[in-house]
């Protein structure tokens, strides 16, 4: 699958999403007019967030259509080969209930060891005052333990998901998508470059705890969305995440990282 399908697949589906949010959320305004106590409540709740997130998914499915007229047909090679050098067992990846902008790598000490952050529009931060952030596509950079940009990562609007991973001089280098295992129910996401699968995390999305794994199979770190560590309960209990057990603590590449970045995002980035 080359990118310039994806992204046109992606700015479709957003286009047909935001014209169904717009026209929901447009009906629940016009049912003001009805003056009924419960349903005035109701729309008008519902109705501006639902017509403003549908308007911003207008804005960048149109956004991403045009994009993939003008976009290389190919995935290159990824060449980053920084990585860090060594990390805790133990670390929390997520984004504060006050800054929806940011996620962060932190170990249980608090220091933060990299980042992603994004530069949202006006339409984006309105729709996550509401809680309606996981549907908008989001642009973050994200930045190594030294502060230096090494990815640009981009997660697609819509109730499906899908994530992009660019090097700084925008080439892509991989995507993600998910799949389900239909014997035992489970979820797989896969991190892809070029032509196989280099990271995947595997395992009940209900419970919410993944296998990450590299091509080979190799258990590198199993995840927990949501879990609070114990002995840092009261540090991250206000952090939107999941708790990151390492298996593989030495020379973590940075893909990898990003793979995590985008899984976080999935939730409500």
């Amino acid at each position: 699958m080359n990118v310039q399908t994806l992204i046109r697949q992606d700015g479709r589906r957003q286009l047909i999403t935001g014209g169904v949010l717009v026209a929901t959320g447009l009906f629940f305004l016009l049912s003001i007019l009805a003056w009924q106590y419960q349903s005035f409540l109701l729309s008008l709740l519902y109705g501006p967030v639902l017509t403003i997130s549908g308007l911003a998914l207008l804005k960048t499915g149109f956004r991403d259509y045009e994009k993939a007229k003008q976009t290389d047909s190919g995935f290159t090679k990824d060449y980053m080969i920084d990585t860090v050098e060594k990390l805790p067992g133990r670390m929390y990846m997520g984004h504060s209930t006050k800054n929806f902008f940011q996620a962060t790598l932190y170990d249980m000490d608090g220091k933060a060891y990299t980042r992603i952050n994004e530069e949202p529009s006006f339409l984006h931060k309105l729709t996550f005052l509401a809680y309606y952030g996981s549907i908008l596509s989001a642009d973050y950079t994200m930045y190594n333990q030294h502060g230096d940009a090494v990815y640009h990562i981009e997660k697609k609007g819509g109730f499906s998901w899908r994530g992009y991973v660019q090097l700084p001089n925008g080439h892509y280098v991989a995507y993600t998508k998910d799949s389900k295992d239909k014997a035992t129910g489970r979820r797989i996401f896969h991190y892809v470059e070029k032509d196989y699968c280099r990271w995947s995390a595997e395992g009940d999305p209900y419970i919410g705890h993944y296998k990450v794994k590299d091509h080979v199979g190799t258990v590198w770190a199993v995840i927990k969305q949501n879990a609070i560590p114990v002995e840092a309960a009261e540090r991250f209990e206000e952090i939107n995440g999941y708790l990151i057990e390492w298996k593989k603590r030495d020379e973590i590449p940075q893909s990898l990282l990003a793979f995590l970045f985008l899984l976080q995002s999935r939730q409500n980035l």
